[in-house]
């Protein structure tokens, strides 16, 4: 990134200070921490601190300029752009930014789960013939996709972007600001739900990402999913062309399925075509995900035979079921997030260890799910008995709600037990044997990360 101080003073239409506006920017950041050399510093007015309080510090590391929302005292040369809102600023000046990349295509990810892990899987297909920029982590939302954006550089042909949600309208404004292509969703589940109110509201909201498309035009759409076959169904006006994946249904679908812990082997079947393809991640809802990235990478144009190569070279995310062997017991940490769907997949995988080895799950609540909260979580209580779990430990607001859903499944009531919190739960890791597999996994308000890593320190 290299644009000119006078260019962003225009493109967001501030009030700057006066000085030098021909100095060059070459990144933005929105902690002074991160500032160097030629930054450009976003200060936002969060909850628990003002970056307006921090515009001298990103000064002092390098920056050149400030976007501020309220006069700010700045040193003497370094210019402050005043606007009347900095997240809208940092958008106009992200859209502005990627419209100069004419020849880029995106694709936009969304979904209730397995965001991520799609998103990481169509990048590494793409990536077997073109030049990609993918967002980084989980940068998803209103400010981290802004962000990923000024990483653009005229090598990029194709952008892999995940699109996060939690209201209606804010999936659209992510595609006004990087105008998508193509788009791809995973599934309709019930996170949010808290939010939207209702199943119904969560898909209007993730389809929003099929509201004016650039060229191609392009969904790809889980085939699986009642939800989206119905509303594509019910018509996508600004969509040119659907491929629906799916291991039942699709246009992409999958045969010959083997699985075990570590992954799975099984033929991709399309247009009358079929090839093998072994995948690195473990759980059928990876496999899902994984035709998900090879339909993308059909309209990318990448070979079949690089996209099985791409696959095949896949790597977890941290903290998403990665499974690891600490003292003689197995752990698989999933503590990253949760909602319905995923915890019952990562329940699932669970189960599908061998007879041999007792199953251990440490629940976290999951959150932002409104009034169905109670029943969600007496459901996951019964799906912990019904993949053959023996010890829950069930933690949070509505730990209580999972130990009695697993106790009505026929759990006896001294093999479950509830925690208030992530750290009170430590006691309960005193349970765990040798050859146990341990499964942790529950929303980021919980903090089931705490008991991964004292589990990694050997519970000391």
């Amino acid at each position: 990134m290299r644009i000119k101080l006078a260019e962003i003073i225009a493109a967001t239409g501030g009030a700057p200070s006066p000085g030098d506006y021909s100095q060059t920017v070459n990144n933005v950041v929105i902690d002074s921490r991160e500032a160097g050399p030629g930054s450009l510093f976003v200060a936002f007015a969060g909850a628990r601190a003002d970056g307006h309080d921090f515009v001298a510090d990103s000064a002092r590391a390098g920056a050149v300029a400030a976007l501020v929302q309220r006069d700010v005292e700045a040193p003497p040369g370094f210019v402050t752009v005043r606007v009347p809102d900095t997240l809208l600023a940092l958008q106009r000046l992200a859209g502005w930014y990627r419209a100069k990349f004419a020849g880029l295509q995106v694709i936009g990810i969304t979904g209730s789960s397995g965001k991520t892990t799609t998103k990481e899987l169509v990048a590494g297909v793409l990536e077997q013939k073109h030049v990609v920029l993918k967002s980084l982590g989980n940068h998803n939302n209103e400010i981290g996709l802004p962000l990923t954006l000024f990483a653009l550089e005229e090598h990029h042909r194709w952008a892999v972007l995940e699109m996060g949600m939690s209201a209606p309208g804010e999936i659209r404004q992510l595609c006004s600001i990087s105008k998508p292509g193509l788009g791809i969703i995973t599934n309709i589940g019930e996170a949010h739900m808290e939010y939207l109110g209702s199943r119904q509201a969560i898909a209007d909201a993730k389809f929003e990402l099929a509201e004016q498309l650039a060229p191609p035009a392009v969904m790809i759409l889980n085939g699986d999913d009642p939800w989206q076959r119905r509303r594509a169904q019910a018509g996508l006006p600004g969509v040119k062309k659907i491929i629906f994946y799916g291991l039942r249904q699709g246009d992409v679908t999958a045969a010959n399925i083997d699985r075990d812990i570590h992954g799975s082997r099984f033929d991709v079947r399309w247009q009358g075509k079929s090839i093998g393809v072994t995948l690195p991640l473990p759980g059928e809802h990876n496999i899902s995900n994984a035709l998900a990235a090879f339909a993308a990478g059909l309209v990318a144009e990448v070979p079949p035979q690089a996209i099985v190569q791409g696959l095949a070279a896949a790597r977890g995310e941290a903290r998403r079921l990665q499974a690891f062997d600490v003292n003689g017991f197995t752990v698989i940490d999933d503590s990253y997030n949760a909602n319905p769907d995923s915890t019952l997949r990562a329940l699932e995988l669970l189960g599908s260890y061998p007879s041999g080895r007792r199953k251990v799950a440490f629940l976290g609540s999951m959150l932002e799910l409104g009034a169905i909260a109670r029943e969600k979580h007496r459901l996951i209580g019964a799906a912990a008995v019904e993949n053959k779990v023996s010890l829950l430990v069930a933690v949070g607001e509505f730990a209580e709600d999972i130990r009695l859903g697993a106790i009505e499944a026929g759990l006896v009531p001294e093999a479950a037990t509830a925690w208030p919190d992530s750290r009170a739960a430590l006691a309960a890791t005193e349970n765990i044997r040798a050859n146990d597999v341990v499964l942790v996994k529950g929303s980021q308000g919980v903090q089931m990360d705490v008991i991964v890593k004292f589990l990694k320190r050997g519970r000391q």
